[in-house]
């Protein structure tokens, strides 16, 4: 996927493009955009459960972040 591919779909889910986001490198947006939306979409698991998991990962793996 090309980075402006990305790009609209994030100013479709957000109505913006989040400095952030968009300051994410070409080859690390697309993964790091995947996480966000999987983060943001519906699901079974709340937003608070999500967060618990995506901080449970990250610690798992020793990210710096």
């Amino acid at each position: 996927m090309t980075r402006q591919e990305i790009l609209d779909q994030i100013s479709q889910a957000f109505g913006v493009i989040p400095g952030w986001l968009a300051a994410i490198p070409d080859p690390q947006l697309e993964e790091k955009w995947g996480l966000v939306s999987w983060l943001a979409r519906d699901s079974n698991l709340g937003s608070r459960e999500k967060g618990l998991a995506a901080l449970g990962a990250s610690r798992a793996i020793q990210c710096r972040y």
